[in-house]
């Protein structure tokens, strides 16, 4: 039986929504993590499963999956290995780390089974590092997989060159420090990251920008900040043998709607133009601006 709920007054009074299904538990090799099924009251469209994006939690996506239950959809929220309720995996508890994304495709697998949506058709969405993930499981899933829905999606990381960057990971992981933080990423203080500045990466709406927050003054273990150089080589590695590869994303025959930003600095906009047409049905739409 899943645990009780843990209450969010901070956030609440804020008027951020509150998850109104049920946490599920799954074990994989990274050990246990943590999902959320949220069941329509009566479902009448496809189910969705949520990829949240690096350091994200299922929490943060509790307004979308009230929308999508309202809706009919049944949704399965995922917390990935090393973020939200699924544990701790770098040297410090605040980084997030991986060995390899196939752990969080394995992760994904686990809860998929225990929310019973292995056989059923589904729909992937997916945030930045979760729209990465989001694609990698619709190809993985392509029996069963309707579509995907693409926000912001990772198709590869900001810092270029990939190769430079996969060589420099490869050998601070080989030298043994690939749970320590990235070089120049170590965690930050809340109090300095909830600070809400015009020409931030993430958001021009001020309100957006400090509700993430809000979580972490009822739930401060939700809260991570910045990679390992683990997950920075992980992460380089997904992304070189799939989405940056034209065979791959032409292999993808599910319809995808991808929704980017004219002004991206999270991820590496250039990539994603050059890589988005290559599947076969893509409809791409731009903010400009945003």
């Amino acid at each position: 039986m899943a645990p009780p709920r843990q209450t969010f007054p901070a956030a609440a009074r804020a008027g951020l929504g509150m998850l109104g299904g049920t946490d599920i538990h799954a074990e994989t090799g990274t050990g246990t993590v943590r999902g959320h099924y949220w069941p329509a009251s009566a479902t009448t469209g496809t189910p969705m499963v949520i990829c949240p994006g690096f350091t994200e939690f299922c929490e943060k996506y509790a307004d979308v999956a009230a929308r999508l239950t309202g809706l009919g959809h049944d949704v399965l929220i995922i917390d990935w290995p090393g973020q939200g309720r699924s544990g701790h995996l770098g040297a410090l508890p605040l980084s997030v780390h991986i060995d390899d994304f196939e752990d969080y495709l394995v992760a994904a697998d686990a809860l998929m089974a225990a929310a019973g949506l292995t056989a059923r058709p589904v729909v992937f969405l997916g945030h930045s590092m979760g729209g990465h993930l989001a694609l990698r499981l619709a190809a993985r899933h392509k029996a069963h997989a309707c579509g995907a829905v693409i926000l912001s999606p990772m198709i590869a990381p900001p810092v270029m060159p990939v190769w430079g960057v996969r060589l420099l990971a490869l050998a601070i992981v080989s030298a043994g420090f690939g749970r320590r933080p990235a070089l120049g990423r170590r965690p930050t203080d809340l109090s300095d990251e909830r600070v809400f500045y015009q020409r931030n990466g993430l958001t021009r709406a001020r309100k957006a920008y400090e509700d993430q927050f809000l979580w972490f003054d009822d739930a401060p273990e939700l809260r991570r900040s910045g990679p390992t150089a683990g997950w920075v080589r992980a992460a380089y590695e997904s992304c070189a043998a799939t989405t940056l590869r034209g065979d791959w994303m032409r292999r993808l025959e599910v319809p995808v709607l991808a929704l980017t930003a004219g002004d991206e600095r999270i991820v590496h906009q250039p990539s994603s133009a050059r890589m988005l047409p290559r599947l076969p049905d893509c409809r791409q739409v731009v903010f400009a601006g945003a």
